[in-house]
């Protein structure tokens, strides 16, 4: 919704009145006493920020994992690999566990990731930031106050804040000073622990949620067929494929990309991708018009990108009047990037799990819907997830530069066979990694609706 205010400012620094955070200026009216500059909490901010340097790409054996701001917010981070002597100061880029790590340039749309952070984890950790990522390493890392200051800026009233010190026009970037100087309320240490506690449980139950599904891929991945596939797969060169039957792509690469690995399972697996799914379980959703509403109404919509961030931040739409079916998901739907180009970190290809809050939300035409049989979405699932399943499913890619799957490619692919025991356990692993997710997203809401509705609500009568 557009407000209009007026306000009277004693040091005029945002270089535009929409960057004008009301909050804010409530907070210092209150008087120093009441709350900490953010700079007070940290040991170094933004040091890698805006700093310029040239992307070497290298082999991962001999690399390092670049993540832009988009990456660091996926479940799965995954980036670029390039050479560490592209960086001036490769240390200054270097994530670890518990910083802070903000999206740093951007617009001010409802569902930007600008002005957007995350604490980082075990997922992150080893991982390098874009020069476009906003870091903060506290002075005590996962310390109450810190973790404090983290849930404060993550809340609503925390984003625009940190918006307010945007300057630009188009894509906006951060003022260092002006962030450094940003007021974080004060509470009483029992609710500043009770919400420390909530956030370094989130952080845990993401590293969780990651070492579980880890887990069940390990049991796909030692089978001695997936072990040649993988080095197939691997395999970072440039190939020719010799071929004289009938042309089933418009895109060679999408064929030779698996290295021959396409054509080894073909032949050590019988079953097939459509053997493990139900009759009609593979499509996409319906085009159709999204119209913004308030959030008391309509439906919650989700992106492509946003089925594949840890925190999704989805619009707000007019329900288009169609059959439910073909709009949201049940639980255990496999949700595969449908559209997109073949980039090492691009969501095509990549597949997500509907379960909890994804099973209340609807869904963008761009993602392909896989709905197995129920007692294969475990082992579906993980497989997809695997890099020589991303591989398989990218080979299905027809088009030129924005490329689509053929559903009738995807449902001869081969799928995995293994044993009972070794089933159940790749099961009982991906049951674990998603109740790990659902207990991060509850603490972190928790903590955030805290701040929302007993922190700020006492600062701001």
């Amino acid at each position: 919704m557009r407000t209009a205010f007026a306000a009277q400012i004693d040091k005029p620094r945002a270089l535009r009145a929409l960057n004008f955070s009301a909050t804010v200026e409530a907070i210092k009216r209150r008087g120093a006493r009441h709350y900490t500059p953010l700079h007070e909490f940290a040991d170094e901010m933004g040091s890698a920020y805006r700093t310029a340097f040239i992307r070497r790409d290298a082999d991962p054996s001999v690399a390092v994992q670049l993540l832009s701001q988009s990456d660091f917010f996926a479940a799965e981070p995954s980036g670029r690999w390039i050479r560490i002597d592209s960086f001036q100061r490769p240390e200054e880029h270097a994530i670890r566990r518990w910083q802070l790590l903000i999206a740093g340039v951007g617009t001010l749309g409802e569902t930007e990731l600008f002005g957007r952070s995350l604490i980082a984890d075990e997922r992150l950790a080893g991982k390098y930031m874009s020069e476009d990522v906003f870091a903060i390493s506290f002075k005590e890392p996962g310390g109450d106050a810190a973790l404090y200051a983290s849930a404060f800026l993550a809340s609503r009233a925390g984003v625009w804040a940190v918006r307010a010190t945007a300057y630009g026009t188009k894509t906006l970037k951060l003022r260092r000073d002006m962030l450094s100087d940003l007021p974080i309320p004060r509470s009483a240490p029992m609710v500043e622990h009770r919400i420390a506690s909530l956030v370094r449980r989130c952080v845990e139950q993401r590293e969780t949620y990651a070492r579980e599904l880890q887990a069940a891929r390990r049991v796909l991945e030692d089978l001695p067929e997936m072990r040649e596939a993988h080095v197939m797969c691997a395999e970072r060169r440039a190939r020719c494929v010799p071929w004289s039957n009938e042309l089933r792509t418009m895109c060679a690469w999408t064929y030779a990309s698996t290295g021959g690995a396409l054509e080894y399972l073909q032949h050590k697996w019988r079953t097939r991708f459509h053997d493990a799914i139900e009759q009609g379980g593979m499509f996409n959703g319906p085009r159709f018009a999204r119209i913004t509403c308030d959030t008391s109404h309509g439906v919650e919509f989700m992106s492509q990108r946003d089925a594949f961030l840890i925190r999704p931040v989805p619009r707000r739409i007019v329900h288009p009047g169609f059959d439910d079916r073909l709009l949201f998901a049940r639980h255990g739907t496999i949700m595969v990037g449908g559209h997109g180009t073949l980039g090492e970190g691009e969501i095509f290809g990549r597949a997500m799990l509907v379960h909890g809050r994804f099973t209340r939300s609807a869904f963008t035409q761009d993602l392909l819907r896989i709905v197995p049989r129920t007692d294969k979405e475990p082992l579906a699932y993980a497989f997809c997830t695997t890099l020589v399943g991303m591989r398989l499913l990218r080979s299905t890619a027809v088009g030129t530069k924005i490329l689509s799957m053929r559903p009738d490619l995807l449902a001869r692919l081969p799928f995995p066979e293994v044993d009972k025991c070794s089933e159940r356990r790749l099961g009982q692993h991906i049951e674990n990694s998603i109740d790990a997710r659902q207990e991060a997203e509850q603490s972190e809401s928790e903590a955030i609706r805290i701040i929302e509705e007993e922190v700020l609500p006492a600062w701001l009568a």
